[in-house]
C-alpha cells in the first residue's frame, strides 16, 4: 500500500472498530432498560405519570451516550494510529437556504420511506414489525407523552445520531474526497439501524443529510433538519391518535403529506441547481461558504477498486456480517412469523 492508502486503511479500520462498540453498547443499553423496565413494573403503575417520565429519560440518556461514546472512541483510535482526528464543523449558525432544505429533505426521506415499506411488504415484514414492537395501540397518548415523544424520538435522535454518523465519520472521510465520505458515512448509517424496513431509506436520508452537511459547513443544520424529520412522523402519530375516527385520521394525514410533498417538491426544484452548481470561481461558496474546488475532491486520492477493496478492514467486515446478520433474521422472522400464530 501506498501512503495514501495506508491512511484510508487506518481510518476505516478504525472506524470498524468503532461501529463495533456501538453495537455493544447499543445492545447493552438494550439489556439494561429491559431491567430498568422490570424495575418500574414492579414498583409503579404502567399508566402512571412518573412511569412514563422515567422510563423515556432512562431512554434517553442510554441512547444518547450508545452514539456518543463511540464519537470519542474514534477521536481516540485515530490518534492512537498517528493521524490527526479532524474535529466536525459545528459552528452554531443555520443556512440561510435551511427553509428551503427542511421541506426538501422531509419531502426526499419519506419518499424513500413510502418505497422502502413497499419493498418490505412482501415479507408481511412491517406487520411482523408491529407486532414485535407493540407499537399497535387504542389507547390515546395524553400531552405530555407527545412532549416526551418529540424529546426522546426526535431531539435526541437528531442530535446524537448526527453527531457520529456525519460530525465525526463524514468529516475524518473527507479526504478521501466529500462524495466518498458521503457515502461512507450513509451506509454505515443505514446498516446501524439492522432492520430492513429502514435500511434503503436511512441510506438516502444520510446522503441528503450529508450533502447538507458538506454544502452549508454546519453540523447544526442536518441536526435539525434531522430532528424536523423524525418530528414530521411523530406527528402524523398524533394526528392519528387525535383524530375521532380512522377516515378522519386518513384523510388528515394524506392531506398533510400531500401538502408536505408539494411543499417539498418546490424546494427541491429551486435547491437542485445550487447543489449542482458549476463555479469556476468557488469564493462564497454555493450556501455562502468557501468549498473545495469539486465535490469530486480529494485531498487524499484512492483509485476507486483499491478504495473498495481497503474498506474491507477486519473490524469493519465483522460489523457487516453483524449488521447482515440481524437484518436477514428479521426478514426470515417475519416470513416464520404468520405461520408460527396460526399454527
Amino acid at each position: 500500500m501506498n501512503r495514501n492508502e495506508q491512511y484510508y486503511r487506518k481510518i476505516v479500520g478504525s472506524i470498524g472498530v468503532t461501529m463495533l462498540f456501538f453495537l455493544l453498547f447499543i445492545n447493552v443499553f438494550g439489556m439494561i432498560l429491559r431491567l430498568f423496565q422490570t424495575f418500574l413494573d414492579i414498583n409503579t403503575s404502567e399508566n402512571d405519570m412518573a412511569y412514563d417520565v422515567a422510563y423515556q429519560i432512562f431512554y434517553a440518556v442510554g441512547y444518547l451516550l450508545s452514539f456518543m461514546l463511540p464519537v470519542l472512541i474514534l477521536k481516540k483510535l485515530i490518534g492512537k494510529s498517528g493521524y490527526v482526528y479532524q474535529p466536525m464543523q459545528a459552528e452554531p449558525r443555520l443556512s440561510p437556504w435551511i427553509f428551503l432544505l427542511i421541506p426538501a429533505g422531509i419531502t426526499v426521506i419519506f419518499s424513500a420511506a413510502f418505497l422502502n415499506s413497499a419493498m418490505v411488504e412482501i415479507f408481511s415484514y412491517n406487520d411482523f414489525m408491529s407486532e414485535m414492537m407493540g407499537s399497535v395501540t387504542d389507547e390515546k397518548p395524553a400531552v405530555y407523552q407527545f412532549v416526551l415523544e418529540f424529546i426522546v424520538m426526535c431531539v435526541v435522535p437528531g442530535f446524537c445520531e448526527e453527531f457520529l454518523f456525519r460530525g465525526a465519520i463524514q468529516t475524518n472521510c473527507r479526504s478521501f474526497g466529500r462524495t466518498n465520505a458521503i457515502l461512507i458515512s450513509s451506509l454505515l448509517f443505514a446498516l446501524m439501524h439492522q432492520n430492513a424496513g429502514q435500511i434503503f431509506y436511512a441510506f438516502v436520508a444520510g446522503v441528503f443529510l450529508g450533502a447538507v452537511y458538506e454544502k452549508t459547513g454546519s453540523i447544526w443544520n442536518c441536526t435539525l433538519l434531522h430532528i424536523l424529520n423524525n418530528f414530521a412522523s411523530s406527528f402524523e402519530g398524533m394526528i392519528f391518535y387525535k383524530m375521532e375516527s380512522l377516515f378522519q385520521s386518513t384523510l388528515a394525514i394524506s392531506l398533510f403529506e400531500v401538502t408536505l410533498f408539494a411543499v417539498g417538491a418546490i424546494s427541491l426544484a429551486i435547491l437542485i441547481p445550487c447543489f449542482f452548481a458549476k463555479r469556476n470561481d468557488l469564493s462564497g461558496g454555493v450556501f455562502g461558504r468557501d468549498l473545495p474546488a469539486s465535490d469530486g475532491y480529494s485531498a487524499v486520492p484512492i483509485a476507486s477498486k483499491r478504495a473498495v477493496k481497503l474498506f474491507l478492514t477486519p473490524s469493519m467486515i465483522v460489523f457487516l456480517i453483524l449488521c447482515v446478520i440481524e437484518i436477514v433474521g428479521l426478514i426470515l422472522l417475519s416470513v416464520v412469523f404468520p405461520y408460527a400464530i396460526t399454527g
